[in-house]
């Protein structure tokens, strides 16, 4: 792969090389159809949210409820779009976080098997924007925006206008984010980057503390700068296109501008050297710890320090005892809504590592299999490691929505946030478990990069636990709109039951022995 041309021709043949390394054809198969699908459902929700059909203004004429007595569709357009510029804004602020918690982009394939090739920085920073659609919460939030300017910005062009200008937005969030992420990975290489990071952090979370104690949040959005591109995309609506163009023409160029600063930053990141031989985790002392009481906890223990020594892993710990727990915070959510996050927050936290959760051992894998114990210790202990992630995190994000809900709970408004934790958390850790024993990856989980199993397949683990936990979510979301504590208990109990009989087929895949050796050498060498 030739460097001369500042990279143009490697993007195709590092994704030929990655879609050789895809052995499997189902693999590969279900590769194709994923990609198939989520653009035959942007095509569809583009189509539906176009066509529904619109009735008198809700309030105009009679109320809501007289509408929706009459059997009559209520002309909720100016609602949908005054909620535009702030589902924008919190597009934007995704599209510089994601990056931050990835160390700078998604990879295609791990930096250290590129390590004897002259991969240019514009491909690494190519190949990291072509693979964000991956990200399923930034595909999910591309559907929102899309399905709201569909229906809510209508004219004489149809939704083609307005959504061509929402897609310049996009681009613009997106490749002003990657830069953004790359300046946060050149700057962290040093002690004093590092702790000012910290320092912009806690003064960041501070600050948006303030703004929501002081009720402030509101008039803020308000006067959200994305209001601009509302108006744009209107007259574009209208085909008023002399009107919308100076928008359009300075998110192009905010574009071109995000992507050539993401290439600079990041060859100033990536070439710039840093202090973490000398200031890292491997050269502080290591304190001596107790003896172990049994081997389980020493097992628990090693797992638990091995998620904590990998950079990536630590970062996304931070992001989900944050992120999710402050935006849980500044909505004020109806109880309906907050049974929804145990969902969302369960299946991004096994995307940590819980998918791939026997990579945490690594080469050592080969070393704790030849220890005199039961290798039954091992499943139950990567189990508990995994269960411990995602219940903090859903234990997290219920306090913070439970703190600055929108009115008091009944018990029935408990029971199924409850239902809701315990049967996502049970049903993502036999998943993840699963996942682990009948599709190993190789995973060094080290860079500040790294991921526990491919793109393609963390795309399509991603999907899989997002789909499984959202119906779980609305299952338990609808259950608060009934009287009966009868639904929640039955629904928690079936799920925790069906949890429970994935976990022991897993344990008896993991105790025949040639699936053992097989999952082993794979975490170990590949």
């Amino acid at each position: 792969m030739s460097g001369g041309r500042r990279g143009r021709g490697q993007v195709r043949p590092l994704f030929a090389l990655r879609w050789r390394m895809v052995r499997s054809r189902r693999v590969r198969i279900g590769l194709l159809v994923l990609a198939a699908v989520s653009l035959g459902v942007l095509v569809l929700v583009v189509a539906g949210s176009a066509s529904v059909p619109l009735g008198p203004v809700s309030g105009a004429d009679l109320s809501p409820a007289d509408l929706a007595n009459a059997g009559a569709p209520v002309d909720r357009t100016g609602e949908v779009a005054a909620l535009l510029p702030s589902a924008m804004l919190a597009f934007g602020l995704f599209c510089i976080i994601a990056p931050l918690s990835a160390g700078g982009g998604m990879e295609l394939i791990p930096e250290a098997e590129l390590v004897a090739y002259p991969v240019r920085v514009p491909t690494l920073v190519r190949l990291s924007l072509i693979l964000t659609p991956l990200n399923i919460a930034w595909y999910l939030q591309v559907l929102v925006l899309v399905a709201a300017t569909s229906y809510s910005l209508r004219g004489p062009g149809g939704p083609v206008p307005p959504i061509a200008v929402l897609v310049a937005f996009m681009a613009a969030c997106t490749a002003l984010g990657q830069a953004l992420g790359w300046a946060l990975v050149g700057v962290r290489r040093t002690r004093l980057g590092r702790r000012g990071t910290w320092l912009l952090l806690a003064a960041g979370l501070a600050a948006g503390g303030w703004v929501v104690l002081t009720e402030r949040l509101t008039p803020m959005l308000d006067n959200a700068p994305t209001k601009r591109v509302l108006f744009a995309q209107l007259r574009a609506a209208q085909l008023d296109l002399a009107g919308a163009a100076p928008v359009v023409l300075v998110l192009l160029v905010a574009t071109v501008v995000g992507y050539v600063g993401a290439v600079h930053i990041a060859s100033w990141a990536l070439r710039r050297p840093g202090d973490l031989g000398i200031d890292g985790p491997l050269a502080r002392p290591v304190r001596r710890r107790p003896f172990p009481a049994s081997e389980a906890r020493a097992l628990r223990q090693v797992d638990r320090a091995s998620v904590w020594r990998s950079a990536p892993l630590r970062r996304g710990l931070l992001v989900l005892a944050v992120l999710p727990v402050a935006a849980a915070a500044v909505a004020s959510l109806p109880w309906s809504s907050i049974a929804l996050l145990p969902p969302l927050v369960s299946s991004g936290a096994a995307l940590l590592f819980g998918v791939n959760a026997l990579s945490l051992d690594g080469s050592g894998a080969l070393w704790i299999a030849t220890l005199p114990h039961d290798q039954a210790l091992v499943l139950r202990s990567k189990a508990r490691v995994v269960a411990e992630v995602v219940g903090g995190a859903v234990l997290l994000v219920l306090v913070g929505a439970a703190l600055r809900a929108s009115s008091a709970p009944r018990p029935l408004d408990l029971l199924c946030v409850v239902g809701a934790s315990v049967s996502c958390t049970a049903l993502v850790v036999a998943s993840c478990m699963r996942l682990s024993v009948t599709r190993p990856h190789r995973a060094e989980l080290r860079g500040p990069r790294d991921t526990p199993a491919p793109p393609g397949t963390m795309a399509v683990y991603s999907a899989r636990l997002a789909g499984t936990t959202t119906v779980v979510g609305l299952v338990f979301s609808v259950a608060t709109f009934g009287t009966s504590w009868f639904v929640p208990v039955l629904v928690t109990l079936g799920l925790v039951a069906w949890a429970g009989a994935s976990w022991l087929r897993t344990q008896r895949l993991w105790s025949d022995v040639p699936t053992r050796a097989h999952v082993i050498a794979t975490v170990a060498a590949g």
